[in-house]
């Protein structure tokens, strides 16, 4: 059997707070490698800096619009295999903050819309109890991490 082709892409991620302080994840209950829970966003098409993707994917997915994001929090890159494809991730992650969010599910046939559909608000706290897996690796780290710091008063939501 051949081996997958590497897909290659850059992806803007967001780590979304409310005004609670907690972050909002998306579901995967992926049945190959086991479900996990993360950051809204999606690949950077060409032309587009990492702030204007990550903007098109929350309205595009859920709904939002976030006229401000940004700084960018964490880069990572990101190996794994997903239905059947090998992907290899440049991702940014970018700071980003709400007032009383209102979710709507994205475009109809979105590929991502069962995801979108299952997402929640983790407090830091159930992001430390928590069993679950999360994307990316350390994510309650981070979250405290930016927490401590405080949020740039560039964001807004």
């Amino acid at each position: 059997m051949k081996a997958a082709s590497v897909i290659k892409r850059p992806v803007a991620r967001v780590l979304l707070f409310d005004e609670q302080g907690r972050i909002l994840l998306l579901f995967d209950p992926d049945p190959v490698r086991g479900a996990y829970w993360y950051p809204p966003g999606g690949r950077i098409e060409p032309g587009e800096s990492p702030e204007q993707a990550a903007r098109r994917e929350l309205f595009e997915e859920m709904g939002l619009d976030v006229p401000h994001l940004g700084p960018v929090v964490l880069r990572r890159r990101a190996r794994f295999m997903y239905g059947g494809q090998r992907l290899d991730q440049d991702e940014w992650h970018l700071l980003g903050r709400v007032e009383s969010p209102t979710i709507i599910r994205g475009r109809e046939g979105d590929s991502e819309a069962a995801a979108v559909t299952a997402h929640r608000w983790w407090s830091l706290s159930e992001l430390r109890a928590s069993r679950e897996q999360f994307f990316p690796e350390g994510l309650a780290g981070i979250v405290e991490r930016l927490q401590a710091e405080g949020f740039p008063s560039t964001t807004s939501g």
